[in-house]
């Protein structure tokens, strides 16, 4: 079936079933569009001018939009494993390195600021287990936990994944949370915002929303609208995590 069949096939499907959500069926004539464009005639295989190390952080982020790699990835690019302020005393880590006055982190997740995250079951069980371990004492910067480290994902993943849904019901409008959730350079960018916390999601949800409401409704544009409030930010720290996120995922705005 060609491309002309396969879109005549959709808009015929779509008013067999009266469906009047036209953002549903543009999205997927879109995403037809996309894949067509993208083949060579004489191979049919897909095109991508992205070097291979985007290219293959982009493809498993491409599965389903899957909540849990997406937030793995942020740990691993992004957030890291293991600091405690003690590491600069102790000579584990540089005093040059300016984290000192951080406080102790694992994965992003933070025990003297995390508020409510940390007084969660999944919280009280994270900053458990990396106190049984003797972490403060034992590990060095960066360690992700050992044995620990699969469960410690789970625990960051059930702790963000019930914020990040509370979030874009409360901060995103129906239209552009649909959006956000087809799309995993949006995904990405909101999923890193509930480390960011939830006073930074709804800044970047406001801007998603006004663009949608003045007729953006192209996931790839929107991303790269997104992804570009970040990278302009006059936060050092959002604008050096947006050009990682333009890196990661391709949309190529730094």
């Amino acid at each position: 079936m060609d491309k002309k069949q396969i879109i005549k096939e959709v808009q015929r499907t779509k008013n067999l079933m009266n469906i009047n959500e036209n953002l549903i069926t543009d999205m997927i004539l879109q995403a037809l569009n996309n894949l067509f464009k993208g083949l060579d005639p004489s191979t049919k295989t897909p095109k991508s001018s992205l070097d291979s190390k985007t290219k293959q952080v982009v493809r498993s982020l491409s599965s389903d939009a899957d909540f849990e790699e997406i937030a793995s990835q942020v740990i691993d690019k992004l957030e890291g494993g293991y600091y405690h302020p003690d590491m600069v005393k102790d000579g584990r880590l540089k005093a040059s390195s300016g984290m000192g006055d951080s406080g102790e982190t694992m994965m992003g997740i933070d025990r003297k600021h995390g508020g409510t995250i940390n007084k969660s079951s999944e919280g009280i069980e994270f900053w458990g287990l990396i106190d049984k371990a003797g972490a403060s004492k034992k590990w060095k910067w960066n360690y992700k936990g050992g044995s620990l480290e699969p469960r410690l994902r789970d625990l960051v993943v059930r702790i963000i994944k019930p914020r990040y849904e509370d979030y874009v019901r409360r901060y995103l409008t129906p239209e552009a949370a649909q959006i956000v959730n087809s799309n995993p350079a949006l995904m990405f960018h909101f999923i890193y915002a509930v480390w960011n916390g939830p006073g930074w999601f709804k800044h970047f949800a406001s801007k998603v929303n006004d663009e949608v409401k003045k007729g953006n409704t192209n996931p790839n544009e929107l991303a790269k609208f997104a992804i570009r409030t970040r990278v302009n930010s006059t936060n050092p720290i959002i604008a050096r995590g947006g050009r990682k996120i333009d890196d990661l995922v391709g949309t190529n705005v730094a």
